[in-house]
């Protein structure tokens, strides 16, 4: 990595860090006040970013499996790669039994690879379509008079066709390009999955939401009763006026959803980390030597889609800044750390395979 990038890299670290801790700060003493100046609840763009802001996480499954797929290392070639890192495998390259064995073994972990990018490839799928059309292919070609069983097998097609589209892609690019892809998609699937964090911090503090506290203390409160907005299309600002705000927590106390109020789990955002997922971006471009000079312009557009999604957020009255703040925090320092750690493993892997 040369001077200058590492330099870049350095400081845009700092000023994102610093960007949200401000945020963080400011929202520790002023949550409350600035959903109140923020909310407008049907705002267009706030709710195409609550419906379609999250796709750039959840297509992460489907690509990222994609590619690995497409970054496809023949046995030799993986015999290889696996004694750079565990030296003891050169025993197994050649015996013609192990040999075999490891053989069998890697085409079931492409298998894997397949069946992670064709369930992907569904979910995907049903909410891209589901979000335009209401059903998903199948359902649509059913409700249209179409054979069950036709169906299943065009909505079958259509998912293959879509892990074929991309592996076919990947596969086109060069080998350099390839490689920081086969990087990133590694490091995308560990963020993925470690991304879970956020649900379990979101049930510890059980935060109780703006919005619900508005539809509770104006009427929208479902035979249960539970706080449901969803029994209106609309949240007046004017309601702000009568609404008992008393069950907001501040970020670092326990909320009490005091058995009336739904889907308290605030803190942090789940919107916010979905879209710190676009992070991974620029950390492409910073993997990729070709692609080193758009590094900060490709910064610039992660950090911006997390900033504001997270903004949509408050308008929603679906959190607070302190929510949206720690989202974006906690996501880039998992990011973070998951590229270092593979950067020193492949930085081992090399010595060994120079023999160092």
């Amino acid at each position: 990595m040369d001077k200058k990038l590492k330099k870049q890299i350095i400081g845009c670290a700092i000023f994102y860090f610093a960007f949200f801790a401000v945020l963080m700060i400011a929202g520790t003493f002023y949550d409350l006040e600035i959903n109140k100046a923020l909310f407008n609840y049907t705002n267009g763009f706030a709710t195409l970013m609550e419906d379609r802001g999250m796709d750039v996480m959840y297509v992460v499954p489907l690509i990222a499996w994609s590619m690995l797929i497409a970054a496809y290392h023949p046995i030799d070639e993986a015999f290889d790669i696996a004694i750079s890192i565990f030296p003891f495998f050169k025993y197994l390259k050649n015996n013609k039994v192990t040999h075999f064995i490891c053989f069998v073994l890697l085409h079931i972990m492409y298998a894997v690879f397949f069946y992670e990018a064709f369930k992907g490839s569904n979910d995907q799928l049903n909410r891209f379509m589901g979000g335009v059309f209401g059903y998903n292919l199948q359902d649509l070609l059913v409700n249209a008079g179409w054979a069950k069983p036709i169906a299943v097998i065009l909505w079958i097609l259509l998912r293959l066709a879509l892990i074929v589209f991309f592996v076919v892609l990947f596969r086109k690019l060069g080998k350099k390009y390839r490689k920081a892809l086969e990087f990133m998609a590694v490091a995308g699937l560990v963020l993925y999955y470690g991304s879970d964090v956020i649900n379990d911090i979101k049930e510890y503090f059980h935060r109780i939401r703006f919005r619900e506290m508005i539809a509770y203390s104006n009427g929208l409160i479902n035979e249960d009763g539970w706080s449901a907005r969803y029994l209106a299309n609309d949240l007046p600002r004017e309601w702000i006026e009568t609404t008992d705000f008393s069950a907001f927590t501040k970020w670092y106390h326990i909320g009490n959803d005091m058995g009336i109020y739904s889907e308290p789990n605030s803190f942090p955002s789940g919107h916010t980390s979905a879209a710190a997922f676009a992070m991974l971006f620029p950390a492409l471009f910073y993997k990729c030597k070709a692609l080193n000079k758009y590094f900060i312009p490709a910064f610039i557009t992660g950090f911006a889609y997390t900033f504001i999604m997270g903004i949509t957020r408050i308008v929603k009255g679906a959190h607070y800044l302190t929510d949206i703040a720690s989202a974006a925090i906690i996501m880039f320092a998992m990011l973070l750390v998951i590229i270092a750690v593979m950067n020193l493993f492949e930085k081992r892997t090399i010595k060994n395979a120079n023999g160092e």
